[in-house]
């Protein structure tokens, strides 16, 4: 399931390295490659995580990862063979296609096969995986580009499907099947669902009159999406969730920690650039700092989770990131990535915290049969939550060269993680036993 989840974010941050050396094998330029290879990967990521969730739900969870695990190869094989931006597009697509269905039936799986008071820790391996995949996509991406040529990057993916695949396989009785035959799929809810959000996101990052009313039509489909769904036999995104609090609370706290964490970590690469005049390898120790204390939080968080409770343990973790962003606060007195590194030691460790408990809180509050769904509710809130944080970015960062105009988006990450920490009320406390 680890192994399957983590093809998501590899998926995500790999293609970053490669796309000058695409640019210049296939005639494009950064702005056609930008649409279409990471623009188009995100948008899909975001607009099937529900619908991906819902049909592990319907034909089983362990089905719904091996299609998702089928359209990312099929993804990887397009992009192997292709060589124009378009084509290309298609293949980053299929590849989000697909994340779009595994990521929720991990999700989904874990949690029905892991017993109520372990699913923190499992949680914990689930996001210290997640967290170490998109951190060296990067590093493997630019490393095969170098050595193999960009389609490497489409071409790794393979092998780790196959062993996904095969694992899968051999645990035929380690994945839940659907049950209760359901009702037809709520193909007009997704479409509400899809086409809302991809118009909204796309809206946020055009220039224009046009995207005005992009937005505008797009926040008009997602007005009557919920409407639509109440009256669904069989509704793609259940809103009752919503009404319980465990659900909503854990579901609003990882978008708020991504609000926070993600954008961060495109703005300090940039203020040491422009501001600081140094190179990127010092910038990325201090982010390899960041995810490596995650990724240690993640696994011990989910062990801490059984003995204090998700309530406490989120409210911890998330002052513990609040105490790293104030470490820096001063963009003044940061000459050198050390200057940071203490602060995103800080960051990392108190989200690695609070994801477990908050993940395992929030798929806790449902039954088997909408496992899926759940699962894929939380992640579309994860990835919300990033876009708003570097739409926030992009909107106050407005001279980046400018220490002082690099402050500004900081209030909106200290209001995001404050956020949590209230939020963090609406999880369970300690769990007594026997």
């Amino acid at each position: 399931m680890l192994l399957a989840a983590s093809l998501a974010p590899l998926g995500s941050t790999m293609i970053a390295v490669a796309l000058p050396s695409i640019g210049r094998d296939i005639g494009a330029d950064a702005s056609d490659l930008t649409q279409w290879l990471v623009t188009s990967y995100l948008v899909a990521s975001i607009a099937l995580q529900s619908p991906g969730g819902k049909l592990g739900d319907r034909i089983g969870h362990g089905r719904a990862l091996v299609v998702g695990l089928s359209l990312v190869a099929a993804g990887g094989v397009l992009g192997l063979l292709v060589g124009d931006v378009h084509a290309l597009g298609v293949a980053r697509i299929l590849m989000a296609s697909g994340g779009a269905a595994t990521v929720p039936a991990t999700m989904a799986i874990l949690r029905n096969q892991t017993a109520a008071d372990r699913r923190a820790r499992v949680f914990g391996l689930f996001g210290a995986c997640m967290g170490l995949a998109a951190a060296i996509g990067p590093l493997v991406g630019g490393e095969l580009t170098q050595r193999f040529g960009w389609r490497a990057v489409f071409a790794a993916n393979l092998p780790v499907i196959a062993i996904s695949l095969l694992l899968v396989l051999m645990s035929r009785g380690m994945y839940t099947r659907a049950t209760v035959k359901q009702p037809s799929f709520d193909w007009p809810g997704t479409g509400l669902l899809a086409v809302g959000l991809t118009l909204v996101i796309v809206s946020l990052r055009m220039p224009g009159s046009a995207a005005w009313w992009l937005g505008a039509i797009g926040a008009a489909l997602l007005v009557v999406f919920p409407f639509w769904e109440r009256r669904a036999v069989s509704p793609v995104v259940d809103f009752s969730l919503l009404t319980r609090g465990a659900f909503l609370g854990g579901g609003s706290i990882i978008a708020l920690q991504n609000m926070a964490m993600y954008p961060l970590l495109f703005q300090l690469p940039v203020f040491f650039d422009r501001v600081r005049h140094l190179g990127a390898r010092p910038m990325g120790q201090a982010l390899l700092a960041l995810t490596v204390a995650m990724m240690v939080s993640s696994v011990a968080g989910g062990r801490l989770t059984e003995l204090i409770g998700a309530r406490a343990q989120t409210l911890t973790g998330s002052l513990i990131a609040l105490a790293g962003l104030w470490w820096f606060a001063d963009f003044e007195s940061v000459r050198v990535p050390f200057d940071v590194m203490p602060g995103m030691l800080l960051i990392g460790a108190g989200v690695g915290m609070t994801s477990p408990p908050a993940q395992a809180a929030s798929m806790s509050t449902v039954g088997r049969e909408q496992s899926g769904m759940a699962g894929g509710v939380v992640s579309t809130m994860r990835y919300i939550g990033g876009v708003a944080g570097t739409t926030a970015l992009g909107l106050l960062l407005r001279d980046s060269a400018s220490p002082a105009s690099h402050q500004r988006p900081l209030f909106v990450y200290a209001g995001a993680l404050s956020v949590a920490a209230a939020l963090s009320a609406l999880l369970p406390g300690r769990q007594k036993k026997g």
